[in-house]
């Protein structure tokens, strides 16, 4: 595995960067992970534990997503 930072933008000057680890096919495939499946993370002893989010806690995140979408387009911002 390997840990990796990109450059995510360029706002007023500033870079903010996001950081992203490589996962190799195979645990992936161990994992039965699929492509856009959300995942969430905890640190314990600097330790990071990822693992697949609750479908339910994943719905409810997307409806909570979409609405604020839908809002600031009706707002303009």
């Amino acid at each position: 595995m390997k840990l990796q930072k990109q450059l995510s933008r360029k706002y007023g000057g500033k870079e903010y960067p996001k950081w992203v680890v490589i996962v190799p096919p195979k645990r992936i495939k161990e994992l039965g992970w699929q492509e856009g499946e959300s995942l969430e993370t905890e640190v314990k002893n600097q330790n990071l534990l990822i693992k697949k989010e609750n479908p339910q806690k994943a719905k409810k995140r997307r409806e909570a997503a979409n609405k604020a979408w839908e809002t600031r387009k009706k707002t303009g911002k």
